[in-house]
């Protein structure tokens, strides 16, 4: 049961009536009280982890989102941030000090039929820019838009618009589909098209809002359809998100609105499965095993690095850092024997890599880094005899 004091500090917290002498004595105790260990099994710890987010909810003038490690051995949930003043003044005694050289020349690209790249980065408002008999112009919402009105002989040949490590981009197809691309990835298509048919090819993960087309006697829709490894997803009007890393495990399928055919393929291209997916449903598909399973999703949570932050849902801290490895240039050598545990919350993608280990890194996790040309190595500390 919370203390009177507690219970009167979280009430004017949340009518923002709280001091600042209040707020820092609020968080102590929230921070305390995550950090202490516990016997309780998984389900009560959930339940816990929800009612101190919905007790104390993060303020929406700071930039941190809820952070939550979930401890590998003993159920004990540890609260690592709450907000920008949680991290600030909580800082670590011994701060980490990984040093990354970034390259400030990334920028997200159009890759031509003849293997030109051309940077998107110079791609202003109202700018319009003539590439191969493709036309690419920015719209007044931040997306490059793309057409073609080249040489027909040459419209089967392929573009793609690639994101570099630490790069987004948002595409407007000629339908009127709109992509957000995330980090790493790689979104390629034939360049007359929407005519015929809407194919494309995803490496990565892109987020979709496909617009309806009717086909060229209006008599029915055209569908919409995405391949990426061992996998097909058909559309024809909907809402949904594609995660299908070519280095990980698994990828996943997340629909938000209408309805998608999700197909499995085999190594022929055949169809070996096909399901529908349901708005708030997320498909789980693992390309070593096979295995296609499903788990229910809230509509914005798997949307979160669309708004600028690193989202994590359940991560071990290797998942965290292979995100991570798409935003920094650096790569992760992880120690093999690590205890894997589980992160929840989002980070802004603005913090330096330095900030963001500092948040998820907590003190009593007896982890040790070290960087080396960009690449950062992560190990248990050694106890002493």
């Amino acid at each position: 049961m919370l203390p009177e004091e507690i219970k009167n500090l979280i009430g004017k917290y949340q009518a923002r009536t709280i001091s600042e002498t209040e707020q820092e004595r609020l968080f102590r105790w929230y921070n305390e009280q995550a950090r202490s260990a516990t016997s309780i099994d998984n389900a009560e710890m959930q339940i816990r982890l929800q009612r101190i987010a919905g007790q104390l909810p993060a303020l929406k003038s700071k930039p941190v989102r809820q952070i939550s490690w979930v401890k590998w051995a003993a159920a004990a949930v540890i609260t690592l941030a709450v907000g920008l003043a949680i991290y600030t003044s909580q800082q670590r005694d011994h701060p980490l000090d990984i040093v990354v050289q970034a390259d400030s020349t990334q920028a997200a690209e159009l890759v031509l039929a003849n293997g030109k790249v051309i940077s998107l980065d110079g791609v202003g408002q109202g700018d319009t820019l003539d590439a191969d008999g493709s036309k690419l112009y920015k719209t007044s919402d931040g997306y490059i838009a793309y057409s073609f009105d080249g040489d027909l002989n040459e419209a089967s040949q392929n573009y793609s618009f690639r994101t570099p490590v630490g790069t987004e981009t948002k595409i407007l197809l000629p339908d009127g589909t709109r992509v957000w691309l995330n980090a790493a990835s790689e979104l390629s298509f034939q360049k007359q098209w929407a005519v015929e048919n809407r194919e494309v090819h995803l490496k990565g993960e892109a987020y979709f809002e496909v617009s309806k087309q009717r086909n060229p006697q209006g008599r029915s829709y055209t569908p919409f359809k995405v391949y990426s490894a061992g996998q097909a997803v058909e559309v024809l009007g909907t809402k949904f998100r594609i995660q299908n890393y070519q280095e990980e495990l698994w990828s996943t399928t997340s629909l938000f609105e209408g309805s998608v055919k999700l197909e499995i393929l085999a190594s022929d291209n055949r169809v070996d499965k096909a399901v529908i997916l349901k708005p708030g449903q997320q498909s789980l598909y693992n390309h070593k095993s096979r295995l296609l399973d499903f788990k229910n999703i809230s509509q914005d949570v798997p949307q979160s690095w669309r708004d600028g932050y690193f989202s994590f849902q359940g991560e071990n801290l290797r998942e965290v850092c292979a995100q991570l490895a798409r935003w920094y240039p650096v790569t992760f050598d992880i120690d093999a024997k690590l205890p894997n545990g589980e992160y929840h919350g989002d980070i802004p993608k603005t913090y330096s890599l330095n900030e963001v280990l500092d948040i998820l890194i907590h003190d009593n996790m007896n982890y040790q880094f070290s960087n080396k040309d960009n690449q950062i190595k992560v190990r248990l500390n050694r106890v002493k005899k």
